[in-house]
């Protein structure tokens, strides 16, 4: 009769495996991880992270610039210096790009916030990563500092076996096959010759 728990215990041998091989992979190749990530993420790249200040800062400026080009429109009109249609244009241009401004802003906020809570993940990522020297037991620390979510899957029986799927889900990485050896030989001859790779945020 099979134990009622292997399930159970399958599933956190399965994390355990890879938390484990995750583990050693950033602490003894940390540059290619952080390669990887680079490459497979846009929102922790450092250009992105300036673009979207640099925007908001825009948006800011020109949303209180327009406010002040339609308080003097406003005022022209009511002092009789330009026509009725001059003012109905003026108006209906600079609200229309207020109005289209407004949101964007206000989404690019929302995402410097995303870039700011990565980044502090991907930190206490790495700090996690280097205080491990070997990983025997799934604890709390490890959990909630490497891991996002986890998925276990119904089980699929054949061959006579209950078979768990699991996916695991790392902070800030997402689902990541550890790579091979040929994969990171390939990985840190991309890194050479390609020195001026995106720098992350951090």
């Amino acid at each position: 009769m099979q134990d009622p728990l292997y399930p159970q215990r399958r599933s956190e041998k399965i994390v355990l495996e890879a938390i484990s091989d995750f583990v050693d992979f950033v602490r003894c190749y940390e540059p290619v991880f952080l390669y990887m990530l680079a490459k497979k993420h846009d929102i922790l790249h450092q250009m992105e992270y300036q673009k979207l200040k640099q925007f908001i800062e825009y948006g800011e400026k020109r949303i209180k610039d327009l406010d002040k080009l339609i308080s003097g429109v406003y005022s022209d009109y009511k002092l009789g210096e330009i026509d009725e249609a001059r003012y109905r244009r003026l108006m209906r241009e600079y609200e229309t790009e207020q109005r289209d401004l407004e949101p964007q802003v206000e989404k690019s906020k929302s995402d410097l916030e995303t870039f700011d809570q990565k980044a502090i993940d991907l930190r206490l990522l790495l700090k996690t990563v280097r205080e491990q020297t070997d990983v025997k037991e799934l604890t709390p620390v490890l959990v909630n500092s490497l891991i996002e979510r986890i998925e276990v899957h119904n089980n699929d029986k054949y061959d006579g076996h209950c078979h768990v799927k699991v996916d695991i889900y790392f902070t800030v990485v997402g689902m990541m096959n550890v790579p091979d050896e040929k994969e990171i030989q390939a990985m840190m001859e991309e890194m050479t010759n390609n020195p001026k790779t995106l720098k992350l945020v951090s």
